[in-house]
């Protein structure tokens, strides 16, 4: 059977429909069924046809991409939706809300030279996404590196006994559903840990600076978006920015964070990659590093490098992921020392570092 996700796309331009829609054409694993100038008219086309997931944009007249997406998600829950954002301060902190209800994911809408580059830098933003949704639908059909199929007892192994005042840095890495899963750790964790948290979450420039700002809302540490220079400070949460990759390097006897503007690493910019091989290059550094929801392998190799220097490895579970791609890729690699759900691994950051 030629199985394929029912894709719309709403939109009130009438060139980012016909790129969108282009876009969505040149996806195997896709049959465009229709589109929509407005939230309105998405909602009344949506019982016809009947689409798995729908391209939507965040700014439009009348009914904005928030309320479509509410009434989208009351209407069937079941229906996928990424958001499609321009890039602008007001479009990030509009469309990291969307996710709190209910998006999959967001892109950005790319500022292209010409509308065929725009569509190749969509379609490989839009292809994993679709591969998600894909899987959902029909099973382990779908490539692979997006989600794997659940794995038997090998992932639950015996528990390190672990110092905890031996961690003087935590490395985080993170992709999709990472700012609501990143809100509800933070959320849990009521002190400053005693060490400093940097943290790679896959993501276009400016998105990074409105989630730093959403999370340090709702922490007792200060969450920033990193900046180059900046000294690793105890209790302290640094986001690399996006768009660019985050290093630490040492400078006599002090640490500092660069950032750095090379060519992305496994399709990623920032890449987890980079950050953990930047830190496992660092002597006399304890580290505990996380790997949490993300499509893809990105921070697989890194862990494996920070293995050589005994780090400590946290993967969420692939019940609480909304792609259990990167945590996954690591669990596949044996390189995980424990396996948490996602309520469980702000407590467990606490206990390992207290």
């Amino acid at each position: 059977m030629n199985r394929k996700v029912r894709v719309m796309v709403v939109d009130d331009t009438i060139t980012y429909r016909q790129i969108l829609s282009k876009v969505a054409e040149m996806l195997p694993k896709v049959q465009l069924v229709g589109t929509a100038s407005s939230g309105k008219t998405a909602l009344m086309k949506i019982p016809s046809l009947k689409p798995d997931l729908i391209f939507l944009d965040v700014m439009m007249p009348e009914m904005d991409g928030i309320e479509t997406l509410r009434r989208i998600k009351q209407l069937k829950p079941s229906i996928q939706v990424v958001m499609v954002s321009a890039f602008d301060m007001e479009n990030a902190k509009v469309t990291l809300d969307s996710l709190k209800d209910g998006a999959l994911d967001f892109v950005a809408k790319p500022t292209a030279s010409s509308m065929q580059e725009g569509i190749a830098i969509l379609k490989g933003a839009l292809n994993p996404m679709v591969e998600v949704v894909f899987e959902q639908l029909f099973g382990n059909q779908a490539t692979p590196v997006v989600s794997r199929p659940r794995v038997a007892a090998r992932t639950i192994r015996p528990v390190r006994k672990v110092s905890g005042k031996q961690f003087n840095m935590i490395v985080l890495g993170i992709s999709t559903g990472g700012p609501n899963a990143l809100y509800k750790m933070f959320e849990s964790i009521k002190t400053r840990l005693p060490c400093p948290v940097l943290i790679v979450q896959h993501m276009p420039p400016m998105f990074t600076k409105s989630l730093a700002e959403r999370l340090d809302s709702i922490s007792p540490m200060e969450i920033c978006e990193a900046a180059d220079g900046d000294i690793p400070e105890n209790g302290k949460v640094y986001i690399a920015p996006g768009g660019k990759h985050m290093v630490v390097r040492s400078r006599g006897d002090q640490l500092r964070i660069a950032i750095i503007d090379s060519p992305p690493v496994n399709h990623c910019k920032p890449a987890v990659d980079v950050l953990f091989r930047s830190v496992g290059l660092l002597k006399n550094i304890n580290n505990l590093s996380v790997i949490m929801t993300g499509m893809g392998r990105d921070g697989t190799e890194g862990v494996r490098m920070l293995k050589r220097s005994g780090t400590y490895c946290l993967i969420q579970d692939q019940d609480s992921s909304v792609v259990w791609g990167m945590p996954g890729s690591v669990d596949e690699a044996g390189l995980m020392d424990e396996t948490l759900p996602l309520e469980k691994m702000g407590g467990r950051i606490v206990e390992l570092t207290s």
